[in-house]
């Protein structure tokens, strides 16, 4: 529930608005960029290293993402979540336009390093926002605002690729869109209405913790693993099974975000129906059932069917961890920002994990190692809560 003080106010439509699309601007700066990537390779074929300076470019932002997320947490809690949104999305359209006059892949890839901190300074605002909103409607909005980034990524995608075709510059002129919400944001408070928490969470400590139960960024960083395996290795999976068509190997990606859309928009209603604990037990367990079923498929049906039970499990995970932090934080912004940093950091490692475990026992033994692992955690949670009425630690 919501505290209240006079100098003190809740976002109006507008606001809410730009808290929402705050979870576009992640899968902006960090993924919409893949399908130009081999375009801005071609245009400097004359680099020896062009290829692999693409690719660098393609993942920097994510690495200084997940650097940056635990910092931009405490700036928030010091200075509010406004004036670190609106520098954020001012600075994102920067960083993510120059490109389009730069002629340098190594000065680009510095300013892709510069845009991954700005995703974290637009990311952890807008959900810190989001946290600061009344409890009855404070999962809701998250579930929304994971909404968002499936719509966003739907529709962007092809954007994208369709602006490569014309030039390898022009994708980059999308991060301008930054701009459009720099208006919606200034019309945030001021001064954000003061949430008050559980009273077992604000007695453990003052805003000196990390802000998040290590058990969850732990959970996290398993979750940011399990995140990649399908984008990044099911199609290599798929050639094992005779799919080569890479039309045909886009379909699982296509109905995982189908499934994301689907998920995320009933999030609010699943969180006050079955509680945080509950969907972080439902995460692994679909997470796991998926990838094992994944794994042991032999036809493309089968495996479209099991990757869309992953990203069911998957897509609740996010706004159901987001939702928990600003349900028990008592440094929720750090919380949040320690959170979004464990979950993509460990991500630069899974393609130097899926390869040795592809190389010891088959690709497949990547959905059936990292499907047993979450099936197993999800059920030892299940058992555990059966056993005992205590849920999961609140944070500090």
């Amino acid at each position: 529930m919501q505290g209240s003080a006079p100098d003190a106010q809740m976002p109006g439509r507008v606001g809410l608005w730009a808290l929402l699309v705050s979870s576009y601007f992640p899968m902006l700066g960090l993924f919409a960029l893949g399908p130009a990537l081999p375009s801005v390779a071609a245009a400097f074929g004359d680099d020896p290293n062009a290829e692999l300076l693409a690719q660098l470019i393609g993942g920097a932002s994510g690495f200084s993402f997940a650097l940056s997320s635990p910092i931009i947490g405490g700036m928030i809690e010091r200075w509010g979540y406004k004036p670190v949104y609106v520098v954020s999305l001012i600075a994102f359209a920067l960083c993510g336009t120059v490109p389009f006059v730069l002629d340098s892949l190594p000065v680009i890839l510095l300013t892709r390093l510069l845009l991954g901190v700005c995703v974290a300074g637009a990311m952890t605002a807008g959900l810190a926002g989001i946290g600061t909103l009344d409890a009855a409607i404070r999962p809701r909005m998250y579930g929304r605002n994971a909404m968002v980034s499936a719509v966003g990524a739907i529709l962007t995608f092809p954007a994208v690729g369709a602006l490569s075709a014309i030039g390898w510059r022009l994708p980059f002129l999308i991060h301008l869109v930054a701009l459009v919400v720099v208006p919606m944001a200034l019309m945030l408070p001021a001064k954000a209405a003061p949430t008050v928490r559980k009273a077992a969470s604000a007695a453990q400590g003052k805003g000196l913790g990390l802000g998040v139960a290590p058990v969850l960024l732990l959970l996290a960083g398993f979750i940011g693993l399990v995140m990649y395996v399908g984008p990044m290795f099911a199609p290599f999976y798929l050639k094992t099974i005779g799919v080569t068509d890479p039309r045909l190997a886009a379909i699982p990606l296509s109905v995982m975000s189908l499934a994301s859309l689907m998920m995320t928009s009933l999030y609010g209603r699943l969180h006050a129906r079955f509680g945080a604990i509950a969907l972080f037990t439902a995460t692994l367990v679909l997470s796991g059932a998926g990838l094992l079923v994944a794994g042991l498929s032999t036809s493309l049906p089968l495996f479209v069917a099991g990757m869309f039970v992953v990203s069911c499990g998957l897509a609740i995970f996010a706004p159901n961890l987001n939702a928990h932090i600003a349900a028990t934080s008592t440094n929720m912004a750090r919380g949040i920002g320690w959170a979004m940093s464990a979950m993509f950091a460990v991500q630069v490692a899974f393609p130097f994990i899926a390869r040795e475990i592809s190389a010891a026992v088959g690709p497949a033994a990547v959905f059936h190692i990292f499907g047993a692992c979450s099936l197993a955690a999800g059920i030892g949670v299940l058992l555990t809560l059966r056993r005992s009425a205590r849920p999961l630690p609140d944070v500090a």
